[in-house]
């Protein structure tokens, strides 16, 4: 598995190399509306509350998404499954 901490690790070491001499200060970008945030925003999203709330419903979406895929793929599974085991009793 990868280990979150020592990537940021890395990252951040190499940012420091790329952007010691330039005048660009290190940065991520919002996920909504692309703008320039700082390294420690979490979320990923500025301070625009219309940025906020789109970013709350795209995580809402997809926790529901995710729920109805296992719940899809849970039937389908049984649906092959189901009918070996009780033949086999």
């Amino acid at each position: 598995m990868v280990d979150a901490k020592k990537v940021k690790d890395k990252i951040s070491k190499v940012s420091e190399k790329v952007f010691s001499g330039s005048k660009n200060q290190a940065h991520k970008h919002c996920r909504i509306c692309q703008k320039p945030i700082p390294l420690n925003a979490e979320p990923r999203v500025c301070k625009s509350s219309e940025c906020v709330s789109k970013n709350d419903r795209d995580e809402r979406n997809q926790k529901q998404m995710r729920l109805w895929m296992f719940i899809f793929l849970g039937l389908f599974a049984f649906s092959f499954v189901g009918p070996i085991v009780l033949n086999m009793l």
